[in-house]
């Protein structure tokens, strides 16, 4: 294989990983191979630019000798920005694929943004999917998860696969380097034309890379708000040290090129064998198929499920309750068909109804379960309203559960009960409404079972941007964490917002504060506990500080509890929604943020 051949080969296996198109920040490469082999019918050391037997488009992949390029793009959506920003089409919604549903989406906030690109392409790539052969490792997977063995199964198992694997392969690519800028605009203001020759500047006059980019695509002052910057597929120390006609000349030298502009994608089940893709597209073909999460409780003496009315959304939810567990439920659909009550109204105490609007759906449900029936549960709207607590609001439980399907809409319930009240939950979701910019959930639960509940959900405000910005806790002297209050920072028109919960638990005791830095988020949560109350807690963050633990008395028997980057899927924690038993620590994992939930200190 010449030279030339393996350069080509290199820069063809920057298509080599499938990107997801996330519903905030746009297109992000996946970290696993879906592409094995390019050309597959093709032998690569056998084929040279000259070989007449070449396959027929081989010249769709060529050099283009670090031609360079400015393109200005205006987006009126921040999605739309982040998609400029990273050179791909612009996309209002994630690319069609026979597994994804439309329905209620929340809007996406408008607004003027603009981008600045300089472009130094090198090489022009452009494929066919017979070009290409997936990776044994992304067919393996498909392949488990059509084996699972009903519908709900196979749907939750691909939706894996695919959040692992990404959900389109760019075939249609320029590799190179780019310089790139973009931020909100006021709307009065556009970019003034790039000039052809640019004046030398003097390198050591700039306070930040973003002052320096701005100088050097001719943009100062022209943003009310920075977005995203990035230099990409080069030695960025170059163009800082050197300046930007040294940065031109190293690019042609290095071996570091990205792909800078996509124009074509394809969906990332296109590459497989068509009995396989005929599969995933018959088994998605029903948009209607319920997915279920696992049933909560005891097993139940009758039973409900309130599945029946289709695709009617719901209206409304009616909760009977008392002091001690939930005793009926009730949904109303639009339209007025009402389903239930189940349970036994009878003995509830209290009676609740949780309003639905046009648009709004529930997404999320929290149920603290114990060994003979529900005693709480909450509500969590696709807005992000979070009800009250209905139901007891202490006691002893079984490990609290969320039940979600990660941004679905609820369409009904199923479960039990018994004389008592409820004993089991079974939520059933609907598979044509989701919202987009959803996060994956995950619960983990350590520690004791006894308290009083609550929750901190409904003090995150902007959920998407929001993260902690300082703990404080309190230690009773008696070597327990005697209590807990945090202050979540989001953004609000812009500008930071901050929101501090209410101290749960003692007030007694010295304090500890921790106030994160901007841009500090935690990776990682340590501590024990006695298996009746949380005894240490300590946490370290993306900058490699490691805060002392809030409470240093030495526990003989006691179990550690470990949050490490590993298991976060966006690799970092900027929420801890505290709810914190006295003798029980609750965590659940909602990325990119921790959600803490459970029982009073």
């Amino acid at each position: 294989m010449s030279e030339s051949d393996k350069s080509l080969l290199k820069h063809l296996r920057i298509l080599s990983h499938g990107f997801s198109l996330d519903p905030d920040n746009g297109p992000a490469r996946s970290s696993r191979r879906v592409i094995q082999e390019f050309r597959p019918k093709q032998d690569w050391a056998d084929w040279s630019k000259g070989d007449p037997k070449a396959p027929s488009d081989s010249h769709n992949v060529k050099p283009i000798d670090g031609e360079r390029m400015i393109e200005d793009e205006y987006s009126e959506t921040r999605l739309d920005a982040y998609y400029a920003n990273l050179g791909w089409p612009l996309l209002v919604s994630p690319f069609p694929r026979p597994w994804s549903v439309s329905g209620a989406m929340l809007q996406a906030p408008s607004g003027r943004w603009a981008t600045r690109r300089m472009l130094i392409k090198m090489w022009s790539i452009n494929l066919g999917v017979n070009d290409l052969t997936p990776a044994d490792a992304y067919v393996d997977a498909i392949e488990r998860a059509l084996e699972c063995p009903n519908d709900t199964s196979r749907i939750r198992a691909l939706e894996e696969v695919f959040a692992l694997w990404g959900d389109v392969i760019p075939v249609a690519a320029i590799v190179g380097s780019t310089i790139v800028a973009t931020g909100e605009l006021s709307s009065d203001t556009n970019f003034d034309s790039f000039p052809s020759a640019i004046a030398p500047q003097n390198q050591t006059n700039f306070g930040s890379l973003n002052d320096f980019i701005d100088t050097q695509l001719q943009i100062q002052d022209r943003f009310e708000s920075a977005l995203k910057y990035h230099i990409t597929g080069s030695r960025p120390d170059i163009l800082f040290r050197e300046g930007l006609e040294s940065w031109l000349k190293s690019i042609e030298n290095t071996q570091e090129w990205e792909i800078i502009k996509v124009t074509r994608v394809i969906q990332i089940t296109d590459i497989l064998d068509p009995t396989i893709q005929g599969k995933i597209k018959e088994l998605y073909s029903n948009c209607s198929i319920p997915l279920r999460s696992p049933p909560v409780g005891v097993s139940p003496q009758f039973g409900f499920d309130i599945t029946g009315n289709g695709l009617c959304p719901i209206q409304r939810v009616d909760i009977g309750f008392s002091d001690v567990c939930i005793k009926s439920i009730s949904i109303i659909y639009a339209g007025g068909s009402v389903a239930g009550p189940f349970g036994r109204p009878e003995g509830a105490t209290r009676f609740d109804r949780f309003d639905l609007s046009g648009g709004e759906y529930i997404a999320g449900i929290f149920v603290w379960p114990t060994d003979h029936f529900i005693a709480s549960l909450q509500l969590v709207k696709n807005t992000g309203y979070v009800s009250p607590i209905y139901g007891a609001m202490r006691g002893i439980t079984q490990p609290p559960c969320l039940l979600s399907e990660n941004g679905k809409a609820l369409g009904g319930l199923a479960g039990g009960y018994d004389a008592i009240g409820i004993t089991q939950l079974q939520a059933v979701w609907r598979n044509d409404i989701q919202v987009n910019d959803y996060r994956y959930t995950r619960t983990v639960f350590v520690g004791g079972q006894d308290g009083e509940f609550w929750n901190d959900l409904r003090f995150i405000g902007d959920r998407f941007s929001a993260r902690i910005s300082k703990i404080t806790t309190r230690s009773s002297g008696a070597g327990y964490l005697g209590s807990i209050q945090t202050t979540y920072t989001s953004l609000v028109g812009g500008y930071p917002s901050c929101q501090e919960s209410p101290v749960h638990g003692t007030e007694d005791g010295p304090i500890t504060t921790w106030t994160l830095e901007d841009g500090e988020y935690i990776t990682e949560i340590r501590g024990s506990h006695d298996g009746t109350s949380i005894c240490q807690l300590w946490f370290t963050t993306n900058r490699c500080n490691r805060k002392p633990r809030f409470i240093k008395t030495l526990i003989l028997y006691s179990d550690a509890l470990t949050l490490k980057n590993r298991q976060l899927l966006a690799g970092r924690v900027d929420i801890l929604a505290l709810l914190i038993p006295r003798r029980y620590l609750r965590k659940e994992i909602k990325w990119p943020y921790t959600i803490w939930l459970g029982k009073g200190m």
